[in-house]
């Protein structure tokens, strides 16, 4: 007897003789699982984000023990580095108590192992009279070296209250006693103002100096805004009553941030006309 050939369908053409549904499966691959490794954990193999983390957890943690920390300092260079990167990110100087003295933290080389190297943003309060003439001394060299072998990004300057000051007491002093002062304008013109003697004398001049010449990629400077030499009222903004501030800022606000660009042109390079009366 005779078989007729079976004519094959569209499927089976476009797959070929054979329908794909008869081709033999591929053969399955079994899976071996990766060789467990029971040494120790090596901390540096995981990524900086992860370190970061753990670290920030370890140091800024306020249930960690203060031993904790130092023995994650002594542990090793590389540790110390990465965790000082942290630890000394933003660091606050209140130097308002120290007379004529420098911070330790700003004196010295820097080393491997100098807190000051690591600090990202750096905010120092200071009494102008017993510490300005350090900005252009100790301090300007050592903030120099904070930009160029550091990471210092931001250093914010607080010029701190004036009471109780010599005026308080009855008594002259330069920074209180006032000249008229012949000061160049915003706009190049030279004018005269009342303003403390203090501000002609080389230690304010030699401030001003750093902060036109330093590298420091941002520089915030503030005073304190509930008690504050008058001429500085020339140099932040306007009170939102339209008041004349007479160097005291009536509101909750604790600094006035001062426009110091302007602040070096103006009082750069002044000049006592006469003395007048006490500020």
């Amino acid at each position: 007897m005779k078989t007729r050939p079976v004519k094959p369908s569209r499927t089976m053409k476009r797959f070929g003789s054979r329908s794909i549904a008869l081709r033999p499966k591929p053969a399955q691959k079994t899976y071996t699982p990766p060789k467990c490794w029971n040494g120790p954990f090596e901390f540096f193999n995981l990524p900086p984000e992860l370190r970061d983390h753990i670290l920030e957890l370890i140091i800024l943690d306020w249930d960690t023990h203060n031993r904790d920390i130092v023995h994650l300092f002594l542990t090793c260079h590389r540790i110390y580095a990465e965790a000082a990167a942290i630890f000394y990110r933003e660091v606050y100087l209140d130097n308002m108590h120290l007379r004529g003295t420098a911070d330790p933290f700003l004196t010295g080389t820097i080393t491997r192992v100098a807190p000051r190297q690591y600090v990202q943003t750096l905010t120092i309060r200071f009494a102008m009279k017993d510490q300005i003439y350090l900005f252009g001394e100790s301090y300007g060299s050592a903030l120099r070296e904070m930009v160029e072998e550091g990471k210092l990004q931001r250093l914010q300057l607080e010029i701190g209250s004036r009471f109780p000051n010599f005026e308080f007491w009855g008594i002259e002093d330069e920074t209180s006693s006032c000249d008229d002062i012949r000061v160049t304008g915003k706009q190049g013109e030279k004018l005269v103002i009342s303003a403390p003697r203090y501000i002609t004398k080389t230690p304010f001049q030699n401030f001003l100096k750093f902060l036109e010449e330093s590298n420091i990629p941002k520089i915030v400077l503030y005073v304190d805004a509930d008690d504050h030499s008058k001429f500085w009222c020339l140099f932040h903004r306007a009170h939102p009553s339209g008041k004349r501030c007479e160097g005291e800022w009536i509101s909750a606000t604790r600094v006035l941030r001062i426009q110091w660009q302007s602040l070096v042109k103006v009082l750069k390079g002044a000049q006592p006309v006469k003395p007048t009366k006490d500020c």
